[in-house]
């Protein structure tokens, strides 16, 4: 029994400890969404991206509304690619976000998985583009149940403020609004880019000649 003042004294400082730590967090969170109030959009909207990139003819392929509500994305673009010499067509799809806690999820292995498709492999590849800088990205390939002939490949990664990840743990939770260890500040915006096809050549081809000019559309 006289253990029991101080199993008392213990929850109550427990409580103290917890409210203290949920009034720290609240004005930690409303400091930085007041860093965040002003959103950093594309200089140049994406939909200006071109449609002509090398020897690709691009044509635009609507997103529903309730789609793209879904995704969250703050500007996009979704296109079809076709380059006649090599007789392919790829997607491309780039959206755009001022708050990456909205693109967690949206990866590839999610979204055609929940479409029904079956996930094969993930591997990484290190690109070199038009201009001759290589870039990491992910090729991702799928197949549908019972038929494995036809499959899908898909490339992606990510911009973050400027600088190019295939690492989604990077803008994921809350760590995302502080600024970064490396000095380069908090994440203003995450773009992702996909470009998905049936031909593996088809994704890896479009990819070096969207690379270079898509960045010029970034902040």
């Amino acid at each position: 029994m006289k253990s029991t003042p101080r199993i008392i004294l213990f929850g109550l400082l427990g409580l103290a400890i917890l409210a203290g730590t949920g009034v720290y967090y609240r004005l930690w969170a409303e400091k930085y969404n007041l860093l965040a109030a002003t959103p950093l959009m594309p200089p140049v909207p994406l939909k200006n991206f071109p449609m002509e990139l090398g020897q690709w003819q691009g044509s635009d392929v609507p997103i529903s509304d309730t789609v793209l509500k879904v995704a969250g994305v703050d500007d996009h673009i979704s296109r079809s690619y076709t380059n006649q010499q090599m007789r392919t067509a790829a997607t491309l799809y780039i959206g755009y976000t001022t708050e990456p806690r909205r693109m967690l999820g949206h990866r590839p292995q999610v979204c055609y998985v929940g479409s029904g498709w079956i996930h094969d492999y993930t591997r990484p590849e290190t690109l070199r583009t038009s201009n001759g800088r290589e870039i990491q990205v992910l090729i991702h390939r799928f197949y549908w149940p019972g038929q494995e002939h036809r499959e899908v490949f898909v490339l992606n990664y990510y911009v973050l403020n400027g600088r190019l990840t295939t690492d989604e743990g990077q803008f994921s939770g809350l760590s995302w609004r502080r600024p970064r260890k490396d000095g380069s500040g908090r994440i203003e915006y995450v773009a992702q880019i996909q470009i998905s096809s049936a031909s593996e050549q088809a994704i890896l081809a479009l990819a070096k000649d969207v690379a270079d000019p898509m960045m010029t559309y970034m902040p």
